[in-house]
């Protein structure tokens, strides 16, 4: 076989088996073909997507920001959308959080994202809220979320709408409609708050709640318009609470006797375990009211700015007040209810209360009406008072300065005053300038270095220097008697009595001057070491060292025309005037000078007129002496009658000496001073005149 045969068999061997290859390949099983997932067409201005836990890190200086997501989708803007997103952010200063959502759109140049999507925030110190959707500017660092919110950090937990946290300052805002709990933790019970707002700033450790705050805890109620509260640096308790605008707070546990507190505005100072109330601060129409332990009401007290301090097991061991002051003191069964107003107010106590209280600067003290009397006022410039702690009620008041005191028409004046409410009592001393103690009704005025009063049945007790003044009887009102004057006096003039002492019982209408006492109206003069004046039934009593001046004269000489009566001068250990017998009687050593006679005797009696003061009679008895005209008759008894100017004189025997000298002497001897008609023993007798009788003996002296 040539050589091109052999080649040619090879090349056609080489064709032959790529022809078998080929059919047996063809003919070969075949494994089934997958086809190639279709290509997503991406939505509108959607430049990349990019799916599968991708993160985003930003540094800075500062703090990190890391971003993953499950799906991420970049626009032609520059924006990128995340999907089941996962913010975190480091704050390099211990502060750090985290931002979950399902969805969030990041901002140009990352400074700037949103999530939407069942929203949670959780911070490295327990702060957790849920919203709907939040954002967060690089140029703020701020995470705001603007629809309905809550939130929880271990006890605490809120809810609002509107939402933010200030990375920077670690604080985080309910923007509007504001809730927040409290859980009991322990001995710390639950606290509930509502607000238009509430701001926690964690690292500065307060809590700010604004535009109408209403706070519930442990039996405590606290108003205010806004409130921001102190935290502890160890936990989430107040250490001082400050409340703005028309804040009050009443009730609850660690306030003790107070009841309750209001002004404009309200600091709280607590101690350390954060419920026990250390110092309360008002400003701005203070009021506060205090429990009373023995009474159904207790006080309340007022001022433009107070300050109160509590003791450990929280009563209250100091108070001040300025401005505007008022204390309203409860009653009693046996006190009446009081209110006392000032410039100023301090105040002090114990466990069981309050017990003492000075006011300053324009005291003002009203008491109200009892059973027993109408209400009653004071006025002065300072008061110092005493207080029955457990009840809440005064028990003793010290007025000093322009001290002015009101009782019905009774009105007391003094620079220090005493009141001493349990005895009833009113005690006056003291001069402001030269203004002296000073009682006065409508009828009495009664001027003394000192003047006690019993004000209930009023009894009036003067000392030093006592000067007083009756003024004529009015009209009582309703049926009252009415005050009867001695008829001795004029009804229309007042009457002036000075002594070193005096006892008035207004009940019984009776004056009882003691100590150089002097009683003068006009030309009456009655001085002794004491005076008894009885307005009830007209009678006057003078004792020791009496000496009267009385304008009484007979009915005849007063019936002479332009006649005015020649006052009687009377001497005597003793002076009675009794008005329903209208008899004057003078005792021991009486002597009596007038126009009738110069008389002396034991006992002198003047028995005057019904209705004036004219003599009617007068009787001596014991030792009788008498100069009438220029007789002088000694006698046991003497009765003269002014109507015939008659002289009656018993004796044992009757003695009379004429000018001349001439005696005549007689069991009873009767003369009249107009004539020279002298009847002894019963005999009319007609007296002739000795002539050149001679000298007469000296008369003894008296």
């Amino acid at each position: 076989m040539s050589p091109w045969q052999k080649h040619a068999r090879a090349v056609l061997a080489v064709i032959v088996l790529g022809v078998i290859g080929v059919v047996g390949y063809t003919l070969r099983p075949r494994d089934a073909r997958v086809a190639p997932p279709p290509v997503e067409k991406l939505k509108p201005k959607v430049m990349v997507v990019t799916t599968g836990g991708d993160a985003i890190q930003f540094k800075s200086a500062s703090r990190d920001l890391r971003v993953e997501f499950e799906r991420q989708e970049t626009y032609e803007d520059g924006q990128t959308r995340l999907f089941g997103v996962k913010i975190n952010v480091d704050n390099r200063g211990g502060r750090n959080y985290t931002v979950t959502g399902k969805e969030a759109s990041i901002g140009k140049d990352q400074s700037s994202f949103d999530v939407t999507g069942d929203v949670h925030l959780e911070t490295n110190d327990g702060l957790t809220a849920f919203s709907q959707s939040a954002g967060y500017t690089e140029a703020e660092k701020v995470v705001r979320a603007p629809g309905p919110v809550t939130f929880t950090r271990g006890r605490m937990s809120g809810s609002g709408v509107g939402f933010t946290y200030d990375e920077q300052r670690n604080t985080l805002w309910l923007l509007d409609q504001a809730v927040v709990h409290f859980a009991q933790d322990g001995d710390a019970e639950p606290i509930d708050v509502t607000a238009g707002a509430f701001g926690f700033a964690r690292a500065d450790r307060y809590m700010r709640f604004e535009r109408t705050m209403h706070m519930v805890r442990e039996g405590q109620v606290t108003d205010a318009g806004e409130a921001t509260v102190h935290l502890f640096p160890d936990r989430d308790e107040p250490d001082r609470v400050e409340l703005r605008g028309n804040s009050k707070v009443t009730g609850g546990a660690g306030m003790g006797a107070l009841q309750s507190m209001s002004a404009r505005d309200m600091n709280l100072d607590y101690r350390d375990d954060g419920r026990t109330l250390e110092q309360a601060t008002l400003a701005g129409q203070g009021d506060i009211h205090l429990a009373a332990k023995a009474a159904s009401a207790g006080q309340r007290l007022m001022g433009e700015n107070m300050t109160i301090a509590l003791a450990p097991d929280a009563s209250v061991s100091s108070l001040a007040a300025r401005g505007k002051v008022e204390v309203s003191l409860p009653a009693t069964g046996d006190t009446a209810a009081r209110t006392i107003r000032s410039t100023s107010l301090t105040a002090s106590g114990a466990a069981q209360g309050l017990d003492k209280m000075e006011f300053t600067e324009g005291v003002s003290y009203d008491e109200a009406a009892t059973k027993a009397h109408g209400p009653r006022t004071a006025r002065a410039r300072t008061l110092e008072a005493a207080l029955d702690p457990a009840a809440g009620t005064l028990q003793d008041a010290h007025f000093i300065g322009a001290f002015r005191f009101e009782d019905g028409a009774l009105v007391a004046t003094s620079a220090d005053a005493r009141y001493r409410i349990a005895a009833g009592t009113l005690d006056l001393s003291g001069k402001d300038g030269t203004t002296v103690p000073q009682i006065r009704n409508e009828s009495l005025t009664i001027d003394a270095d000192q003047i006690d009063v019993t004000l209930s049945p009023r009894v009036m007790v003067a000392s030093g220097k006592v000067q007083s003044v009756l003024q004529p009887s009015k009209k009582p009102a309703g049926n009252a008697a009415a005050a009867r004057r001695p008829g001795l006096l004029a009804d229309k003039d007042p009457v002036n009595v000075i002594a070193d002492q005096l006892t008035y019982d207004e009940a019984s209408r009776t004056g009882e001057y003691s100590g150089q006492a002097r009683l003068f109206q006009g030309d009456t003069q009655i001085n002794g070491e004491t005076i008894t004046l009885d307005e009830t039934k007209g009678d006057l009593i003078v004792k020791g060292k009496v000496i009267t001046t009385l304008p009484i004269a007979d009915k005849k000489a007063a019936a002479e025309p332009g006649a005015k009566p020649q006052p009687m001068v009377g001497t005597a250990g003793s002076f009675t005037y009794t008005d329903q017998t209208r008899r004057a009687t003078y005792q021991t050593l009486a002597h009596l000078v007038g126009s009738q006679s110069d008389l002396h005797a034991d006992t002198l009696d003047l028995l005057l007129a019904k209705d004036e003061n004219t003599l009617e009679r007068l009787e001596a008895t014991g030792a009788v002496r008498a100069i009438v005209d220029k007789r002088t008759v000694t006698g046991t008894k003497l009765e003269y009658a002014p109507a015939d100017d008659k002289y009656v004189v018993l004796g044992a025997p009757v003695r009379m000496v004429d000018a001349a000298c001439q005696e005549t002497t007689g069991k009873t001897l009767t003369f009249f001073k107009s004539s020279d008609r002298v009847i002894v023993d019963g005999n009319n007798e007609i007296r002739t005149q000795s002539k050149g009788g001679g000298k007469c003996p000296s008369t003894p002296p008296n």
